[in-house]
């Protein structure tokens, strides 16, 4: 079973969607060759990616790769993202490398660069992160995910001004989107970037009641990202369903987010479970991207204010204590 470990420092969340977001836009300028080996091993890997089988997606991409000579460009994105995923930002740093050193166009200088800007984030190297999204947004100035990242990282090093005018000249791209929200939020306290607020987000729960950032502010919340399919996620239960009975629901709101199965798999294993606390089916992955969730169970403790507090990955004999006392410290605050 998958170790739990606790995320000290916040993911560098929003290029989850972004990925989805921009290499989709790449794809039309990677034309191969209808139903050659090539293709098959590309959509047999984005298959295993979607399966969140990574060994499986590291094999094909690796064919994939070779069958281009090891110049495929698009293969060590991918692969850069399944290292991300792992918490190998070293290995992943590799591929962004030779990603960018393989690319053929500006759009595939630009995936590298977003990447490699990406992980450099990761590992608190903001200077370097800077100069990687400013050469990812001038290899492709129609990339929204780059423009945003360097105003994002600016505003992680202070530089306010910058970072703010940035994000003003991004944020109409996300119209009517949670994100657009919490861009303008950016733009009127930067400091909320180094606070470590949660990402704007609105769901339905099951129930049909809508929820946001900002309907759930004065409670402690904890987000529980999970999928049938996960054997860990099951042991998980007995825990969900003590805390979500146990607990004051005017002070804490426990919410089980599944991922990866179809709606009638999620509602069978909900009812046979007896589920009854707040369950969300998101169908569109719009809260697995805006959390970057990246492995299973994860697990996100967030303030009456918004603010991530604890996030843990996987599951073990001591998740359940560590768990229950990162709310306990929520709540005392």
């Amino acid at each position: 079973m998958q170790a739990m470990r606790s995320i000290t420092k916040q993911s560098w969340r929003f290029i989850i969607v972004g990925f989805v977001i921009v290499l989709q836009a790449a794809l039309p300028h990677a034309v191969y060759g209808q139903n050659s080996e090539f293709d098959q091993e590309m959509a047999a890997a984005k298959e295993a990616v979607e399966r969140n089988e990574s060994s499986d997606a590291i094999a094909h991409f690796g064919k994939a790769n070779e069958l281009r000579q090891g110049k495929c460009s698009e293969c060590y994105v991918w692969l850069a993202r399944i290292e991300m995923a792992a918490q190998r930002n070293d290995q992943a740093l590799a591929h962004t490398e030779q990603a960018l050193a393989t690319a053929t166009s500006a759009i595939e200088r630009s995936r590298a660069q977003l990447y490699d800007g990406v992980v450099l984030a990761r590992q608190n190297n903001l200077l370097l992160a800077e100069a990687a999204f400013r050469a990812a947004a001038t290899s492709d100035p129609a990339c929204i995910e780059c423009t945003f990242n360097l105003g994002y990282v600016l505003l992680k090093e202070s530089k306010d001004a910058e970072g703010v005018q940035v994000l003003k000249g991004v944020v109409s791209q996300f119209a009517g989107t949670p994100r657009e929200r919490e861009i303008q939020r950016f733009i009127d306290d930067p400091s909320r970037v180094r606070k470590d607020f949660a990402p704007e987000f609105s769901a339905t729960l099951r129930s049909g009641e809508k929820i946001s950032l900002d309907a759930l502010k004065g409670k402690v919340v904890l987000l529980d990202f999970w999928g049938t399919w996960c054997a860990a996620c099951r042991v998980s239960l007995p825990l969900l369903k003590s805390m979500a009975a146990s607990v004051d629901p005017e002070k804490v709101i426990v919410i089980s987010i599944d991922e990866d199965d179809t709606k009638e798999q999620w509602e069978q294993f909900v009812d046979r479970n007896r589920m009854n606390w707040s369950q969300v089916y998101d169908g569109d992955h719009s809260m697995r991207g805006a959390f970057a969730v990246d492995g299973f169970p994860r697990y996100f403790v967030l303030s009456k204010d918004g603010i991530i507090l604890a996030q843990f990955k996987g599951w073990n004999q001591d998740s359940d204590a560590v768990i229950k006392a990162a709310v306990g410290r929520a709540l005392a605050r």
